[in-house]
C-alpha cells in the first residue's frame, strides 16, 4: 500500500491541488458575488442621501455666493449714501449762498437807489426764540452812529426800528410787534391809518383805519405815510389780505401779509438819515410820487 502512494504521489498531489483550487475558486465566486450585491445595496441605499447632500452643497455655494455678493452690495449702498448726502449738503450749501448773493445785492441796489439816504448795513446776530416775532439784535451799535429811533430796512420793506443801543449792538423792534405802531397809507385810495403786529404765529399785521368808510380793497399796498417821527415815507409794509368791521361796527380794519420775510432776515439796513420828505422808488416799497 504504502509503495502504491509512493509510486503515484505527484498524480494524487496534481490531483488534490486541482481540487483545492477549484474549492478556492468557486469560494471566492461566492464572496465576490456577496460583496458586489452588498455594494449594490448599500449604493441604492446611500444614493438619495449623496444626491441630497450634493444638492444640499451646491445650494450652500449658491448662499455663500449671494451672501458675499449681499455684502458688496451694501458697501456700494452705503458708500452712494455717503456720497448723495455729501451732495445735499453741498447743495444746501450753495442755495444760501445763492440767497444771501441775492440779498446782498438786494441791499446794494436799495443803497445806490436811496440817492442822499444814509445807510448803514447791519447783520442780525441774536434773536429770542421767546419773542422770535418782535425783537432782533443787530451787531452796529453807538460807535457806528446807530440811535434809537431809527428805521430799519430792507429791499422788500419795513423790518422794524432801533429801541436800544449799546456800543457794539442794537436791538430792532420788529413791525410785527403788537407795541409796535407804524403810520400807514394805502397806496391806491390813500386811506390812512396805523400798523401794529396782530398774529405772531401767522406773522400778520392788523391795519387800524382811521375813516369810518375807508377805500381799502384786497390786494392794496400799503406804505409808511411818514407821518411818524421814525419812519420816512413811502416804505412798503405789505400787502391787504382781508377787510372787516371793528367788534362794535364803527370802523374798518384790515388784515395786512407783511413784504418782508421775518424768517429769513439775516442782513438789515439802518437808516441813519433821509432827505426831507423823500420816499423811495416804487421798486424797492416806495409810493409812486
Amino acid at each position: 500500500m504504502g509503495g502504491f502512494i509512493y509510486r503515484w504521489r505527484r498524480p494524487i498531489i496534481a490531483i488534490l491541488a486541482v481540487m483545492v483550487l477549484s474549492v478556492s475558486l468557486s469560494l471566492t465566486a461566492r464572496i465576490r458575488g456577496h460583496v458586489v450585491a452588498l455594494s449594490n445595496l448599500v449604493g441604492t441605499v446611500l444614493s438619495p442621501a449623496s444626491a441630497s447632500l450634493a444638492f444640499v452643497g451646491h445650494q450652500l455655494g449658491r448662499g455663500v455666493g449671494g451672501i458675499g455678493q449681499l455684502f458688496v452690495l451694501q458697501q456700494e449702498n452705503r458708500a452712494l449714501q455717503q456720497k448723495l448726502v455729501l451732495y445735499n449738503s453741498m447743495k444746501l450749501e450753495l442755495e444760501e449762498l445763492a440767497a444771501e448773493n441775492s440779498q446782498l445785492r438786494g441791499l446794494l441796489n436799495l443803497k445806490a437807489a436811496a440817492s442822499g439816504w444814509q445807510l448803514t448795513a447791519a447783520s442780525i446776530i441774536a434773536r429770542n426764540p421767546n419773542s422770535w416775532f418782535d425783537t432782533v439784535v443787530i451787531n452796529r451799535g453807538s460807535n457806528a452812529g446807530i440811535r434809537p429811533g431809527m428805521a430799519v430796512i430792507v429791499p422788500e420793506g419795513v423790518v422794524g426800528r432801533i429801541v436800544a443801543v449799546s456800543p457794539i449792538t442794537a436791538t430792532v423792534m420788529l413791525v410785527l410787534d403788537p407795541e409796535s405802531g407804524v403810520g400807514a397809507v394805502d397806496v391806491r385810495s390813500q386811506a390812512a391809518g396805523v400798523v401794529v403786529g396782530r398774529d405772531p404765529v401767522t406773522g400778520t399785521l392788523t391795519f387800524q383805519l382811521f375813516s369810518h368808510r375807508p377805500d381799502v380793497l384786497p390786494g392794496d399796498a400799503v406804505v409808511t405815510s411818514g407821518y411818524s417821527e421814525y419812519y420816512p415815507p413811502g416804505l412798503l409794509l405789505g400787502q391787504v389780505t382781508s377787510v372787516s368791521k371793528t367788534d362794535y361796527g364803527l370802523t374798518e380794519v384790515a388784515t395786512v401779509t407783511p413784504s418782508v420775510d421775518f424768517n429769513r432776515l439775516s442782513t438789515v439796513l439802518v437808516v441813519e438819515s433821509h432827505p426831507s420828505g423823500a420816499s423811495l422808488p416804487p421798486i424797492y416799497g416806495g409810493s409812486t410820487p
